[in-house]
């Protein structure tokens, strides 16, 4: 006689891979958004920003470069994140917008829950000497778009 032992784990995990998507009669699932983790919210954690500024430096003089500035600030749920800036695309047109991302991690461990605020500078080389605008991204959206861009000459 051959005795069995039932494997609940297994049985558990199978019934649940058949289990519909929509129990409950719910609408159905919505299509992938491609944001991280599917989560918007978690992935730009600003509240709020304000006081959005760009211009480019087109000081003459030696050595001098065309350089892109753009100032702001958010507001975040914590102190602690780390904040870094990357250059994103710029479409192809005269006046061009550049997309400018920015990064936020949150720090690790304990940290009051508390909103602050930041103050957030990004410098690097500008493409050109007028931009039609700059858009500044967090999390895949955008976060501001600044559309007059000044020129320091």
């Amino acid at each position: 006689m051959k005795v069995l032992q039932p494997v609940f784990g297994a049985a558990l995990l199978s019934i649940a891979a058949c289990a519909p998507a929509d129990v409950g009669g719910g609408d159905p699932m919505p299509p992938e958004t491609g944001a991280p983790d599917g989560d918007d919210a978690m992935a730009c954690p600003v509240i709020d920003s304000r006081d959005w500024a760009a211009w480019v430096n087109a000081m003459p003089g030696p050595d001098a470069k065309l350089t892109l500035h753009v100032a702001g600030e958010i507001d975040l749920p914590t102190p602690g994140y780390d904040i870094s800036w990357q250059a994103g695309m710029a479409d192809r047109s005269m006046t061009p917008v550049q997309r400018l991302i920015l990064n936020l991690t949150p720090p690790d461990g304990m940290v009051a829950q508390v909103i602050t605020t930041e103050t957030v500078k990004y410098e690097g080389p500008a493409l050109v000497e007028n931009y039609g605008g700059v858009i500044v991204m967090c999390g895949g959206a955008p976060l501001a778009e600044i559309t007059d861009v000044t020129v320091a000459r």
